[in-house]
């Protein structure tokens, strides 16, 4: 089942393109800002280092968010190539356009991306994709 031709993935496919743009540039800022912290006269305090190992910690972090963000954005590329991008890889259903409006690399439906969270990370837990 084909969800979308190829004239409505187009604004998705360059949505998706400067998105993926702006998230490696971020992530070269990140790993840029890393190698500085790493480049650091290691003879701080105490309290200096402590920051520094937090701010290490945190870039860590925004790294790994990166590349998965972009391996997302990837699998969306490659799901609109092998012509079932948005859809619902749990119910087979197509994901609504107002979704992928949001989050142009979604994989479950609205319902379906409910019942997976409830499932798996408990009723508070934030959006799936």
């Amino acid at each position: 089942m084909v969800a979308y031709d190829d004239k409505e993935l187009e604004p998705m496919r360059l949505r998706l393109q400067r998105r993926r743009l702006e998230v490696q540039a971020s992530n070269r800022a990140t790993l840029r800002e890393l190698a500085e912290l790493k480049n650091q006269d290691p003879s701080f305090e105490f309290e200096e280092t402590a920051q520094v190992e937090t701010a290490d910690y945190t870039l860590s972090l925004l790294l790994d968010q990166q590349r998965r963000e972009l391996e997302r954005i990837d699998a969306a590329f490659q799901r609109m190539d092998q012509g079932t991008f948005g859809e619902c890889i749990d119910c087979g259903q197509t994901i609504s356009k107002e979704r992928l409006r949001v989050m142009p690399y979604a994989i479950r439906c609205g319902e379906d991306a409910h019942l997976f969270e409830l499932a798996h990370r408990g009723p508070g837990a934030s959006p799936s994709l």
